[in-house]
């Protein structure tokens, strides 16, 4: 099937998206000479160099500022061109807006928060966690094109050899602003800031029971050297900024060691480290299922027992 991988340069994490995206790509069978990349840049020149992608063409598109609605008139505009029967985009806010209207424009079907998906002649079926994050359903498909919002899988990086584009179109969109608009900034998401590429992790769940408390663990991480992340309920509670999340909407890092205090292990939050080389889990609770899926586990008051740690760290015990 002809696809369309969807990738917004106006968020500054072309690699990123490139890996999220690629290793999904080889697992469905999927071949790389029937796909299109649509690369999103907004600026002025040079254009960004193109990153590895997995697939075989590629069109560059230079916009004025990153604006939905534009951006969505451009693939339709696109469409008819590349053929495509299946759409992929980044499962973050503004994948999730464009492949549910692009779905809607042109009269296909839309699913955000795909963890994987199989073809089967034209009918697509699609996985997704449903119920926080405590089931995985399955959906069917019948009527494409197919707009997908991909959720993010920690997928490997592209080898150093895979191939660019072979093909690659350059298109100029760029459109003056309306005269009501005085400056206008792309920013690219501060996200993880450090998370994803660190080896090193100390991570916060309710069980800190507090704003202080958990102020306290990100003093703690900083001084045994390892990177401080949070469950959602602990950034949802602004105990933590929201570029600490660890878990399916935030960082998806492979640390070769974990320390998890206080979280009892949901699978939205077990998807954020299950990767990592070495975990270690500390809670309060000796039936927290966080206990069954660690390496060492340790059953007390989580700051205690860093703070312990933290002091043998310090003596070079």
């Amino acid at each position: 099937m002809k696809h369309v991988v969807v990738m917004n340069g106006c968020a500054g994490d072309l690699a990123a998206q490139a890996r999220d995206l690629g290793d999904l790509l080889g697992r469905t069978g999927l071949r790389r000479q029937d796909g299109t990349t649509v690369l999103l840049h907004a600026g002025e020149p040079p254009l960004p160099r193109m990153p590895q992608v997995p697939t075989a063409s590629a069109v560059r598109v230079r916009v004025s500022r990153y604006q939905p609605e534009q951006v969505l008139d451009i693939l339709e505009e696109l469409a008819p061109r590349l053929g495509a029967g299946l759409y992929l985009f980044v499962d973050d806010l503004a994948g999730r807006e464009l492949a549910v209207r692009l779905g809607r424009r042109l009269g296909g079907t839309s699913l955000t928060g795909v963890r994987a998906f199989d073809l089967d002649g034209e009918t697509l079926h699609a996985r997704k966690a449903v119920y926080s994050g405590h089931m995985e359903a399955t959906f069917r498909l019948g009527r494409g094109p197919f707009c997908l919002a991909i959720v993010r899988a920690g997928a490997a990086l592209l080898p150093a050899d895979h191939p660019g584009p072979v093909a690659l179109l350059d298109l100029d969109r760029r459109q003056p602003p309306p005269d009501w608009v005085e400056s206008c900034e792309c920013l690219p998401d501060p996200a993880t800031a450090g998370l994803e590429d660190a080896s090193f992790i100390l991570a916060a769940g309710m069980g800190v029971q507090d704003r202080n408390r958990a102020a306290r663990m990100a003093e703690i991480a900083q001084e045994i050297g390892a990177e401080f992340g949070a469950s959602r309920p602990v950034v949802m509670n602004a105990w933590a900024p929201m570029d600490r999340l660890l878990g399916i909407s935030g960082a998806l890092p492979r640390p070769g060691l974990c320390i998890v205090a206080g979280a009892s292990g949901s699978a939205a939050f077990m998807a954020g480290i299950e990767q990592s080389q070495f975990i270690v889990a500390i809670n309060k609770d000796e039936q927290a299922p966080i206990l069954r899926c660690c390496d060492v586990g340790a059953v007390g008051d989580c700051l205690e027992i860093l703070e312990e740690l933290a002091r043998l760290i310090r003596e070079g015990a």
